[in-house]
Parts: C-alpha cells; sequence; structure tokens
C-alpha cells in the first residue's frame, strides 16, 4: 500500500485491512510504500506521525515495513524537524516483529532507512527514493547514488540464490533520478531474473512490464482508502507471468465503496424523445 490514509474515513480503513491481513493470514509481510499524510498540510505534528505508526502496528502480527515519502518529509515546512518524526517512529519499524526463522533484515550502513531481505527464494529490497522538493541538490545526488549502490549490491549478493527481486519506493525509478535510473537498468542487466519495481506516488494504478529493461515489471499503486485496499502481490515460479496482482476491488470484504466513475465512464444522459405533439420533418440538418 501507499500514499494514505490521508482522511479519517481512511485511518478507519487501514485499521481494518490490518485486522483483515491478520484474520485471512495470506500476507508473508506488509509494507508501505509512503505518503502517510496528505501534503495539502505542510505542518504536520508529531502525533499524526505516531497515529499512522499505530494504525500499522496496533494488533497486528504480520512483519510490516515501511519507506519515506515526501509528504511527511521533504515537502513539509521544516524537513529535518519531520524526517526526526519520521525516524523515531519508522526507523526500524519491523524490528517490532520477528521475521520468519532463518530470514534476516539487513541495512545500508551509510542509509539504515534502505533494507533487504530474501523470503522464499525472493529478494526484497526498500530504498528511500521520494518525489517532491528537492532542498539540497548534493544531498539529492548523494541519496540517489546510494541507493544505486545498495540495489546493485544486493544484486549482486543474491543474484545466485534468489529467483526474482522485488524494490519498494515511494516515487518511480525515473523520477528525478537519470543517475540512480542508468545504474538501475544496469544492474537488472546483469541481474537478469525477474524484477519488480513498486511504488506510491502517482496514485493510479498501472503495470508496465517490460519497463526500462526486458526483465524489470514497473507497478504504480492506488491511494490507499476504502475504496482501494492494499494490493497482495504474488511472486510465482512461472517465468512468463512472475508476478500476480489481487487488488481485492471485487471482494466486498476489503472494498466497502464503489470506484468513483470518471466522466468517461458515466452514463451517458438519456436523449429526450420528440413531443408527440410535433411532427419531425425528414432530411433535416
Amino acid at each position: 500500500m501507499g500514499c494514505g490514509p490521508y482522511t479519517v474515513e481512511a485511518e478507519v480503513a487501514l485499521a481494518r485491512f490490518v485486522r483483515l491481513e491478520n484474520e485471512t493470514g495470506s500476507s508473508s509481510f506488509l509494507i508501505h510504500c509512503g505518503d502517510i499524510v496528505t501534503g495539502k498540510n505542510k505542518d504536520w505534528p508529531e502525533s499524526q506521525y505516531a497515529k499512522v505508526a499505530g494504525l500499522l502496528g496496533n494488533g497486528n502480527e504480520i512483519p510490516t515495513f515501511i519507506v519515506p515519502g515526501d509528504n511527511e518529509w521533504n515537502d513539509q515546512t521544516d524537513p529535518d524537524r519531520h524526517w526526526a518524526y519520521w525516524t523515531k517512529h519508522f526507523m526500524s519499524f519491523d524490528e517490532k516483529w520477528e521475521m520468519p526463522h532463518g530470514t534476516t533484515v539487513a541495512r545500508q550502513k551509510e542509509r539504515p532507512e534502505n533494507f533487504s531481505f530474501t523470503l522464499n527464494g525472493v529478494l526484497f529490497i526498500g530504498i528511500n527514493h521520494v518525489g517532491g522538493l528537492v532542498h539540497d541538490k548534493a544531498e539529492w545526488k548523494r541519496r540517489h547514488a546510494e541507493n544505486a549502490r545498495w540495489v546493485t549490491s544486493r544484486f549482486r549478493a543474491h543474484r545466485e540464490h534468489s529467483r526474482a527481486a522485488v524494490i519498494f519506493a515511494q516515487a518511480s525509478a525515473e523520477k528525478e533520478a537519470p543517475e540512480f535510473l542508468k545504474s538501475f537498468q544496469d544492474a537488472a542487466g546483469e541481474y537478469k531474473r525477474p524484477i519488480l519495481y513498486l511504488h506510491a506516488d502517482g496514485h493510479k494504478w498501472y503495470v508496465k512490464k517490460g519497463h526500462w529493461a526486458p526483465n524489470i515489471t514497473h507497478v504504480q499503486l492506488d491511494v490507499v482508502n476504502a475504496v482501494f485496499p492494499p494490493v497482495q502481490v504474488e511472486v510465482t515460479t512461472d517465468a512468463k507471468k512472475p508476478f500476480r496482482f489481487d487488488r481485492r476491488l471485487k471482494d466486498p470484504e476489503w472494498r466497502t465503496q464503489p470506484e468513483p466513475q470518471s466522466d468517461s465512464k458515466k452514463a451517458p444522459t438519456p436523449k429526450k424523445k420528440p413531443s408527440s405533439k410535433k411532427k419531425q420533418k425528414k432530411g433535416g440538418r
């Protein structure tokens, strides 16, 4: 999931989703891909960070991960202060839970919010790659370089012992990051196995197969709320279809509200029938 909860109704929905995940027990772990608050408020209090941490953690027995988003960090009035809020409530968030036996979460030394682990032969990587405002060009460039080194090193370390990889981020790999994208493409070509790049930020679901490299599937998430539940992703052993996505949109237990219709989907307004009192002319313009 990503981009939310943005409203009180979405907070209620998120709590219900976490409960449902625990009741069904079909997910190995949960991941939030950043933007835990709406960008409309530029000075969120620390209490909101604590609230979302509680929504994701209270009563939850499934290991849960999170990567940073721009709404709660660099798009806030005081990025340093708000980053301190994030690190206090979400750095190493997954350590609240025990991973399956034999699964160890690794963290990048210079950027500890970046993580990786392998589970059932799949390599999972989380990176601090956000959209939004660029306050410090040097920091932005350095962070992208560190992200690139982390992804490349993880691919190389686990290439012989993994069948696929999934990367979690807040923003698209190409967003204000040409150096990172080039490094990612090179690393993907060396890794050779199927790769899923999964991110939030754009608020509109799409799946782009073979994007950036033949073995990369690029997916953007919906906003998490009562309309759009968390997407369940399955990493298969099918080389032709390595990733399957269940958006749960047709399951009334998960989705309690219908998807809003766009103008193009709305039913056309019925044309008025001609009055029976007036005789229609033939062949009119």
